[in-house]
């Protein structure tokens, strides 16, 4: 029966679904993540520069629409936008395929397709995050988000590689038709959820107060201030590393579309692991520490210049394994922190500030990262300009967890 009112009527039932859904997403996020940018480069030939925009161009609707939706959720049925979002995702992937059909797809299309996925991506997001603690008692939160993170972890393992196949097998129409379609699956999954979100508060702050408090209360908590300031120098260095890896590997090492996703596959093994162990570090070594400890990642990537002296592809995959177990790491203590510290009626809109404040860096990344990789291309040929970005960005990264050194020890 529909309508309940607690989370202990069928915790066990609607987290399922919850994490079934969301792994649906996950799926959906990588393979079509993979399959766009491999078209743009491997079809339509996309410059370093283009291949910069169209990855910033999904985390730009973070700042544009990320506060605003943060402030309209705790109105609107937070299941019921991200069933809508999920099926505006499909759809807005969908019409490449239909356009190539027609008479073919060009780079613009691929811009405005990625730009409305962002868009429906961020009410998805938020809405999901603010649901969640509606589902699990506060006690499990973080089993519950370390569940979230190893499906995370596990999509970006088998994503890649799977999109890589089927623009391999399929042609690039039908290949991203395919990669949308798990999108359809998180929709209907989430229809399964029964758990009752709280009611909006009739006597809720206009509209842009509640993005001002939202703000305020990010920036005045000590905990929270300095999480979301070190996020957002990662997700720069993120943004730099994520918008030249394919052209790294495809047109310095040469990979084809199935070997470049099974070499960004193999890089999500590590992050698995983190995944898995996060929940685990959290308790043993406390928060502080455990993000502290996430800077290791910025030693990795100190190691890519030994790919145009060693044999590059394994190089590479080595260098992604050790990176990548961090940043679940991060993420799963983070959220929960944050889902910790917030009140009840504050969480959309605390969750969307700090997601639009660390999103808003990662176009900016990836625009420098893209453009930066043409200059010193040109400049110092392929493989070392693109090396050094890639270098410089993982670097970013991973130290960004440095400023999280005055945190106080314990939330």
């Amino acid at each position: 029966m529909r309508g309940r009112t607690t989370t202990q009527a069928r915790p066990s039932a609607d987290l399922s679904w919850y994490w079934g859904s969301q792994t649906a997403s996950f799926v959906g996020d990588r393979l079509t993540g993979f399959a766009v940018p491999s078209i743009a480069i491997l079809t339509l030939n996309a410059s370093s520069a283009e291949v910069g925009v169209l990855s910033a161009l999904g985390w730009f609707a973070y700042p544009a629409f990320g506060l605003v939706a943060g402030a309209a959720l705790p109105h609107l049925p937070r299941r019921r936008v991200m069933i809508g979002g999920e099926l505006v995702r499909c759809a807005a992937f969908a019409t490449v395929p239909a356009a190539a059909v027609l008479g073919g797809a060009g780079i613009e299309q691929l811009f405005v397709v990625v730009a409305v996925a962002g868009v429906a991506m961020v009410f998805v997001d938020v809405a999901g995050q603010t649901y969640l603690p509606a589902i699990v008692a506060p006690g499990t939160l973080v089993g519950a988000n370390a569940k979230l993170q190893s499906s995370d972890s596990a999509s970006k393992l088998v994503g890649p590689a799977l999109a890589g196949l089927l623009l391999r097998t399929t042609g690039s129409t039908i290949g991203l038709f395919l990669s949308a379609l798990p999108f359809l699956a998180s929709a209907y999954g989430r229809t399964r959820i029964t758990a009752v979100e709280p009611p909006a508060d009739p006597a809720q702050a206009p509209f842009v107060q509640r993005i001002r408090t939202g703000l305020a209360f990010v920036q005045s908590h000590p905990v929270l201030r300095r999480q979301v300031s070190a996020a957002a120098v990662r997700s720069f260095g993120s943004g730099m590393v994520d918008a030249v890896l394919l052209l790294f590997a495809y047109r310095v090492l040469g990979l084809s579309s199935l070997a470049g996703g099974l070499l960004i596959a193999a890089g999500s093994v590590g992050g698995l692991l983190g995944a898995f162990l996060a929940n685990r570090l959290a308790g043993k070594l406390g928060t502080r520490r455990v993000l502290l400890l996430t800077s290791v990642e910025a030693l990795c990537w100190l190691a890519i210049p030994l790919c145009l002296v060693t044999q590059p592809a394994i190089t590479l995959v080595l260098i992604r394994v050790l990176a990548g177990g961090w940043l679940p790491v991060w993420n799963v203590v983070t959220t929960s922190v944050r889902q910790q510290v917030t009140p009840s009626a504050l969480q959309s809109t605390v969750h969307a500030t700090a997601r639009t404040l660390t999103s808003s860096t990662v176009p900016l990344g990836a625009l420098t990262g893209g453009f930066a990789g043409g200059v010193l291309s040109s400049q110092l040929g392929a493989a070392t300009g693109l090396v050094l970005v890639l270098a410089t960005g993982g670097v970013i990264a991973g130290s960004s967890a440095l400023l999280v050194a005055t945190t106080p020890r314990e939330v």
